[in-house]
């Protein structure tokens, strides 16, 4: 009996501290648990915020960097509150590469109404080869961009493109490569060229109604470059597909007229910007360039002399990214397969000849035509024609830099009426954070975000901290 009563004296001894010290483990074991959920639930709502880096950049620019926007926060057990700020933004082209936003060349031109950025002095100099002195082939502050031409796929593809099956939704696609014949969409079927480079040597025509984008990019077309590859019914040579956006180039008789035809249902046309990774060789000089012509017709298709019309016209002839020495056509047309356009200008009394880009909006519908990357035509006419008193609800921005031989205009112009170039904003860096609103502890997950205006983005840093 006493070794009993001593067992249960030295047990009793021992036994209250380990409760103790049990009760006090069970408390800041819910404690530590308690911190761990509060933190997987701001991350979790971090995610959700960070999961669509293309909402997430429309949403956030409508901020400032004391102006936050408050994001949607899933409710998982926990209140939260997301918000975002912009810490920094990055133009598209630093201050060096900001070339001449707007030139015309041809002898007695003048720059269009509607000029944005700053123009070329010289435009419309009665010397027409005194623009050359001002010529680089790669976008420098204060000169003009003559690009070099990328390569473009040989394929002949087809001119009334492929539609996606029934389980895509409504989508007409077009995949890059060489268009001889015309094309025209006279209908509202969502059409989407998909990102690469095309060649056109007949009419592209954008018809009342029509509801276009060209290459994937910051606005969306009715499909995907990936989905459109897979399932596009009957497409071909997908593989020329490259890059996001894309570029058009004319040769021939090639020529892009975008028009509502007089009715009260306008056309939509818009192009991404065109970005390709600057190792992809045949294609990276297609970087930033929206609309293109294969210059350095004289007498016909067959010359490949610069173009000479003395008093009045002087363009070098294109060249090629492969051989900036050569001549595209004919001695490099087994290589390249490009043909000088024949739309140049001609002296009276001769007829003038077509315009490449011929813009007409005479109905009194809306419309919307957006042009972000380069336009260079200088052996041919840009023309926009609106009828009096149809200007509202008409937006023309060709806002990449604009090079032609010539502009014309009607009297009226759009509403929004913009020729040239403004420097986009294509960058913006974001603070985005989640914060627990009710209970303790109060924990906060802070990331910091660089995401591209067409939804690519980075982690630079990611935090949580509880306090």
């Amino acid at each position: 009996m006493m070794f009993a009563l001593v067992f249960v004296a030295l047990g009793s001894l021992l036994i209250m501290p380990l409760l103790s010290y049990a009760t006090s483990v069970f408390k800041a074991s819910a404690v530590q648990r308690s911190k761990a959920d509060r933190s997987e639930v701001v991350r979790g709502a971090l995610r959700v915020a960070l999961a669509d880096p293309a909402h997430l950049y429309s949403a956030c620019s409508n901020g400032g960097l004391h102006t936050p926007i408050t994001l949607y926060a899933p409710d998982l057990g926990v209140p939260v509150h997301t918000e975002c700020t912009i810490l920094d933004s990055a133009s598209e082209l630093a201050d060096t590469e900001l070339r001449v936003a707007l030139a015309t060349v041809q002898a007695g031109s003048v720059l269009p109404v509607g000029a944005v950025g700053t123009a070329y002095g010289n435009s419309g100099n009665a010397d027409p080869t005194s623009w050359l002195n001002d010529v680089t082939n790669e976008s420098q502050g204060g000169r003009i961009l003559v690009p070099y031409l990328p390569l473009h796929a040989r394929n002949h593809a087809s001119a009334s493109g492929h539609m996606m099956p029934a389980w895509a939704g409504s989508c007409r696609v077009f995949i890059p490569g060489t268009y001889t014949d015309p094309i025209t969409i006279n209908d509202s079927v969502p059409t989407f060229f998909t990102s690469g480079v095309y060649y056109f040597e007949n009419t592209v025509t954008f018809g009342p109604g029509s509801n276009v984008v060209i290459g994937e990019g910051a606005i969306e077309g009715c499909t995907t470059n990936a989905d459109a590859a897979f399932y596009a019914i009957g497409a071909t040579n997908t593989g020329n597909i490259s890059g996001i956006g894309g570029t058009f180039i004319f040769g021939g008789a090639g020529r892009l007229v975008i028009t509502d035809g007089g009715t009260t249902t306008g056309p939509s046309v818009i192009f991404n910007s065109r970005l390709v990774d600057p190792t992809d060789v045949g294609n990276k000089v297609s970087a930033g360039m929206s609309i293109l012509t294969v210059n350095g017709v004289t007498t016909g298709a067959e010359s490949s002399a610069d173009l000479n019309l003395p008093g009045q016209l002087y363009v070098p002839k294109s060249l090629t990214e492969t051989d900036p020495t050569d001549a595209i056509a004919p001695v490099d047309a087994a290589a390249t397969s490009y043909t000088p356009s024949t739309l140049v200008p001609t002296l009276s009394p001769l007829p003038p000849a077509l315009p490449v880009i011929d813009i007409s909006l005479l109905g009194p519908g809306t419309a919307d035509i957006y042009i972000p990357g380069y336009v260079s035509v200088p052996q041919g006419t840009i023309n926009l024609s609106v009828t009096a008193g149809a200007e509202a609800g008409k937006n023309v921005e060709l806002i990449g830099g604009v090079l032609a031989a010539t502009v014309t205009q009607s009297a009226t112009t759009p509403a929004n009426n913009q020729l040239g170039m403004v420097n986009r904003v294509v960058q913006k860096t974001f603070k985005v954070v989640s914060i627990t609103t009710e209970g303790l502890p109060v924990v906060t997950s802070v990331a910091i975000v660089q995401v591209n205006d067409y939804g690519q983005s980075a982690i630079n840093s990611w935090v949580t901290v509880t306090v």
